[in-house]
């Protein structure tokens, strides 16, 4: 009886890590549908908390004519950072082009296309997030004043994606120079056999 239910829960164990790994490697090689899945939810949210259940939305202080100048700064707080990730991943990929170590040209070429989505994932998703940050800000101030909250959540949660994925890239890069280093360091520490062994020449 004890070993039937280690064996069952080795089994769950493993069926949950082989759906682990399946579900992660499907949001690694396919950001648009992650992003595109992600505007979904937030226009699910801002249509439950707007029309069929007021107690989910958030934001209803921020729309109070008292906190316009609170919520514009938020939004363009938001446009600020987006903007900063979006020059940190800019120098990233112009690193990760550039570079001639053969590791990083092994990965460039094994990740294939989806690195080239992953690439442009973490620069346009933090471009969309300013503008969206922007947007919002001045939406705030006009007639559209409703709408200004769920732009800046959309901003955020695009931001946050994109911000997530370029520290992953980041980490594979970290890991790759990494390597490269060790290897250049090993063959600096090599001693050619010549200097342990010298020829003797003929008298």
């Amino acid at each position: 009886m004890g070993n039937a239910s280690v064996t069952r829960s080795r089994r769950l164990l493993g069926r949950l890590k082989t759906a682990w790994f399946v579900l992660t490697s499907w949001v690694a090689d396919r950001p648009t549908q992650v992003a595109l899945s992600l505007a979904l939810l937030v226009a699910t949210h801002a249509a439950l908390a707007t029309v069929l259940l007021p107690a989910l939305n958030p934001y209803k202080s921020i729309g109070l004519e008292p906190n316009t100048g609170t919520a514009v700064t938020l939004y363009l707080g938001l446009a600020a950072a987006a903007a900063i990730v979006a020059g940190f991943a800019g120098v990233i990929i112009v690193f990760t082009i550039g570079s001639e170590a053969g590791r990083i040209r092994q990965f460039r070429f094994a990740a294939g296309k989806a690195l080239h989505r992953s690439w442009m994932t973490v620069v346009i998703e933090p471009f969309l997030a300013t503008l969206l940050g922007i947007v919002a800000a001045a939406t705030q101030v006009t007639s559209g004043k409703g709408a200004a909250p769920w732009l800046f959540e959309l901003g955020v949660v695009l931001l946050t994606h994109g911000a997530i994925r370029l520290i992953w890239l980041l980490h594979e890069l970290v890991e790759i120079v990494y390597a490269d280093d060790h290897d250049a360091d090993a063959k600096t520490r090599e001693v050619a056999a010549e200097t342990l062994f010298p020829r003797k020449t003929g008298s």
